[in-house]
């Protein structure tokens, strides 16, 4: 082999190497990009790792971020479920809406049914009041003309008179039986109530 043929690329080797010593590879990247740009030639953009070291990232993530991001989330949807009703709230409140209409309709429905029974016990009532007055007018008829008899007895006709004492009979039993008239139809009357209003299922209609 031909020794001069091997001295010129190690020379070549040697010079290149010569002003790299003691340079990091970011330096030499500069100085051959500024080389270029002198000398006007293009070629594509070279990354090296001092450029990368050089560049901050565009946008750090924080290790938390996810997690702020996951919390503030949870707490958006808490204010939002707190704020929106909820369904079964939305249920419970139609069904003691629904409660208190029943409610007010059974009220209502038993005051209507109070209303009803005290006009039959008002009317059964006002039936035995008439009864009693007419009993108490036929006790008094009767006791008036047992005395006007008494009285004739005791004068042997003289006071009243037989005229007068006859026409005195003749009233009393008029009136007596018009008293009687009157007790059966009042008693008639009471017992048609009280059977209305049993068919009414109106309590204590009997009582």
């Amino acid at each position: 082999m031909n020794l001069r043929g091997l001295r010129v690329p190690a020379l070549l080797i040697l010079a290149f190497s010569i002003p790299c010593h003691g340079q990091s590879l970011g330096d030499v990247a500069r100085q051959i990009r500024a080389e270029r740009q002198a000398k006007g030639t293009s070629h594509p953009t070279v990354i090296t790792n001092d450029d990368i070291e050089s560049t901050e990232p565009a946008s750090a993530v924080s290790p938390n971020a996810f997690q702020d991001a996951s919390q503030n989330a949870t707490k958006d949807a808490g204010a939002e479920n707190a704020q929106a009703p909820s369904p079964a709230a939305d249920l419970s409140k139609s069904a003691n809406g629904a409660n208190d209409s029943a409610k007010e309709r059974e009220l209502e429905i038993q005051q209507r049914s109070d209303e009803i029974n005290k006009v039959y016990l008002d009317r059964i009532a006002a039936l035995r009041t008439q009864i009693d007055t007419a009993q108490t007018e036929l006790a008094r008829l009767q006791r008036d003309q047992v005395e006007s008899t008494n009285d004739f007895k005791r004068t042997a006709g003289a006071s009243p008179n037989i005229a007068t004492y006859e026409e005195q009979q003749r009233l009393f039993n008029e009136q007596i039986e018009a008293q009687h008239n009157l007790i059966d139809s009042l008693r008639s009357q009471l017992e048609d109530a009280r059977e209305a209003a049993r068919h009414a299922g109106v309590p204590h209609a009997y009582d």
